[in-house]
C-alpha cells in the first residue's frame, strides 16, 4: 500500500463530493531500487533466486535486474499475475527454460481475401484473427497500402471471427444523433468507506503491521487509473468535471441521498458503483433519466435486466464459456474435442453452456455433441493418436477443484508422451501455486481470461507503468488497470459520440491495456454486456495471445 493511497483517503474524509483536476502528489513513497538476491533454492533440480519484494518495486523492474521478462517471472509465480506486494517472495529462475520440442501438426494452408471498400490491414487481420505482420509476410506489396478489389493471401484456415456471434439488438440506431457538450460531468461511485478512516493507522500500514481495508484499496486503485485516463482525455481536448462519491453495499439511504442531490441530475456518465447492490439502485435512476451507467468490475448479469442504458465491462462466466466455445469451434474443426468435468454441480452450468455452443458449431448438420468424461474415467479410450486432442476443462478455483485440476494435469502430462494433447482451462489456474510450468508447456495450455496485461512487448503498457509510477510510486494492480481501461474507453465514447453514445455501443470496439471492449445485448430491454476476452497460451514458457 503506497502512502499516496493513504493521503487520498484522508482527503476524502472531508468531502464526499470531490472535484480533482490534478494528480495527488505522494509524500512518503520512494522509488524502489532492485538488487539481485543472494538467497537461492533448488526445486526438482532447478535453481532459483528467492527475491523478497521491497516497497515500490515493480515486476518490470525486477525482471530487468535478473535479465528476464515479466512472463518468465509470472510463469513461476502465477499468483503475481494481478500485481505484487511488499514482503512477497518471488521465485526467480536462474536460467530461461528451454522449450520442449513436440511433433505438433502445423497448418500451413492459406486462402485469398478480396479487399472491400473501407477495409484496412488492421480490420482484415481482426476479421480472420491473425496478425498484420503475418499478412504482410505473404503480401509484401501491402506495406504501401491496400487497393479496392486487391486479393490478399491470408495464413491459416478461413475462420472469420465475426461469422459466429451472439445476438445483437442495437435499438433504434437510425434515430441516433450526436449530442456533444462543451463540458461533461462524470460521476465516479466507489466504496471508499470513509466511515472507516479513523480506524486506519497510517504508520502501522507503512510498517506492514496493519492491512489497508481491501474494498477501500480497490476503490482507490481504480480511482488512480481513472485519473490517468482523465489526464489522457484532457490532452486531446475533452473538458470534464469529475465528481467522486463514496458508495458501499451497506448504506442504501446514503446512495439515495446522493441521487437526490441537484447536481447529480447534471451527470452525463456514471462509472460504478463496483458491486451489484448499489449499482442496481443507481442504474434505476440512470434508466429513468437516460444517463449512461457502467458496471466496471462486477460479472453479475442481473444488473443489466430492464436497464437498457447500462453497460457491464466484465463478461460473465457464462459469456466467457460462450466465447470459448466459439474459439474452440472455429479453430479446431478437424480435431478431437473432449470436455472433462469434475462433477462439481457449480461448474455444470458452465460445462453445459460450452458443450451446447461448441456442438452447434462443430456438428451443425448432424446435431451430434462433443464427448464428455468425468475426470480421467475412460478418457484414454476417447483420445486419438492421429489427431490433436483438445481437452476443455471448465473447472474453476474453488477449494475442491484445485486438487482436481492439479491431479488431472499430472495424469495428462503422462498421456502426452503418447498423444498430442492441447488443454483449454481457465485464467484462475494461473493462481495455483502447485502447477508445474513443465505441465503447462507440454500440454500446450490455453486459457480464457477477461483480463491480461502484456508487460513485455506492449509499448502502451510500458508508458502506463511509467505514468503510474511517476504519479503514485508503485506497481498498478488489476483495479488500477481496470480504472484506466474502462474510464478511457467510455470517456472517449462520450467525447466522440455525445451523451447518447450508448445507443450505438455495439459499434464502438476498443482494446485497452488489460481488457478489450465488444458490447452486445441479448434483447432491447436489457443493457450491454462486454463479451471481449483474451485467449492465452503457454509457448516456450511464455504467456502469449493465442491466434
Amino acid at each position: 500500500m503506497s502512502a499516496t493511497k493513504i493521503n487520498i483517503v484522508k482527503c476524502f474524509r472531508f468531502s464526499v463530493l470531490v472535484l480533482l483536476m490534478l494528480f495527488v502528489t505522494p509524500t512518503f513513497a520512494q522509488k524502489g531500487e532492485v538488487k539481485k538476491s543472494t538467497k537461492t533454492e533448488t526445486v526438482d533440480g532447478k535453481k532459483y533466486y528467492l527475491h523478497t519484494v521491497e516497497k515500490s518495486q515493480t515486476l518490470y523492474a525486477i525482471a530487468k535486474v535478473y535479465n528476464l521478462t515479466v512472463n518468465d517471472i509470472l510463469l513461476e509465480n502465477p499468483d503475481a499475475l494481478n500485481g505484487i506486494k511488499q514482503g512477497q517472495t518471488l521465485r526467480i529462475p536462474f536460467e530461461k527454460r528451454v522449450a520442449v520440442v513436440k511433433n505438433v501438426p502445423v497448418d500451413t494452408s492459406t486462402f485469398m481475401h478480396k479487399v472491400e471498400a473501407g477495409q484496412t490491414l488492421y480490420s482484415i487481420a481482426k476479421l480472420y484473427n491473425v496478425t498484420e505482420d503475418a499478412i504482410l509476410k505473404l503480401n509484401p506489396a501491402a506495406k504501401t497500402g491496400l487497393k479496392l478489389g486487391e486479393e490478399l493471401r491470408i495464413p491459416g484456415k478461413k475462420n472469420i471471427a465475426t461469422v459466429i456471434t451472439l445476438p445483437i439488438k442495437n435499438g433504434n440506431d437510425t434515430a441516433f444523433k450526436i449530442n456533444k457538450k462543451a463540458l461533461y460531468n462524470i460521476a465516479l461511485m466507489l466504496p471508499l468507506q470513509l466511515w472507516n478512516v479513523d480506524n486506519i493507522n497510517t504508520d502501522d500500514i507503512l510498517k506492514g503491521t496493519q492491512e489497508f481495508p481491501a474494498k477501500s484499496e480497490a476503490a482507490v486503485e481504480f480511482y488512480e487509473g481513472t485519473l490517468i485516463a482523465i489526464d489522457s482525455m484532457r490532452k486531446v481536448g475533452m473538458k470534464l468535471n469529475l465528481h467522486v462519491y463514496d458508495v458501499d453495499d451497506g448504506d442504501s439511504a446514503k446512495v439515495q441521498s446522493i441521487l437526490d442531490k441537484p447536481e447529480f441530475k447534471t451527470m452525463d456518465l456514471i462509472l460504478g458503483p463496483l458491486s451489484p447492490g448499489p449499482f442496481y439502485t443507481v442504474s434505476n435512476w440512470a434508466n429513468e433519466h437516460h444517463v449512461a451507467i457502467v458496471s466496471p468490475v462486477s460479472p453479475a448479469n442481473r444488473v443489466l435486466f430492464k436497464h437498457p442504458d447500462a453497460a457491464k465491462a466484465l463478461p460473465s462466466f457464462s459469456t466467457q464459456m460462450e466465447q470459448l466455445a466459439i474459439f474452440v469451434g472455429t479453430h479446431h474443426t478437424g480435431d478431437n474435442v473432449i470436455m472433462i468435468t469434475s462433477g462439481n454441480t457449480k461448474e455444470q452450468a458452465a460445462a453445459n453452456t460450452f458443450r451446447t455452443n461448441v456442438s452447434k458449431i462443430l456438428f451443425p448438420i448432424s446435431g451430434d455433441t462433443i464427448k464428455t468424461t468425468r475426470g480421467m474415467n475412460g478418457l484414454e479410450s476417447l483420445l486419438k493418436k492421429d489427431k490433436t486432442n483438445i481437452l476443455v476443462i471448465p473447472s474453476g478455483s474453488s477449494a475442491t477443484t484445485q486438487p482436481f485440476v492439479s491431479d488431472l494435469l499430472r495424469s495428462l502430462n503422462t498421456l502426452s508422451d503418447k498423444y498430442v494433447i492441447m488443454v483449454y482451462g481457465l485464467s484462475s489456474w494461473m493462481g495455483y501455486s502447485n502447477l508445474d510450468p513443465e505441465y503447462l508447456q507440454k500440454l500446450q495450455f490455453h486459457f480464457i481470461a477477461p483480463y491480461f496485461i502484456d508487460y513485455d512487448s506492449c509499448a502502451a503498457t510500458k508508458r502506463f507503468l511509467k505514468k503510474y509510477d511517476n504519479a503514485f510510486h508503485g506497481d498498478p494492480s488489476s483495479y488500477a488497470f481496470a480504472g484506466y481501461d474502462v474510464s478511457l474507453f467510455f470517456l472517449n465514447a462520450l467525447y466522440v459520440n455525445g451523451t447518447d453514445f450508448y445507443l450505438k455501443l455495439p459499434a464502438l470496439k476498443g482494446e485497452g491495456l488489460q481488457q478489450g471492449f465488444d458490447f452486445y445485448r441479448s434483447d432491447s430491454e436489457c443493457g450491454y454486456e462486454n463479451r471481449s476476452v483474451h485467449f492465452m497460451q503457454v509457448v516456450d514458457y511464455q504467456l502469449i495471445k493465442a491466434k
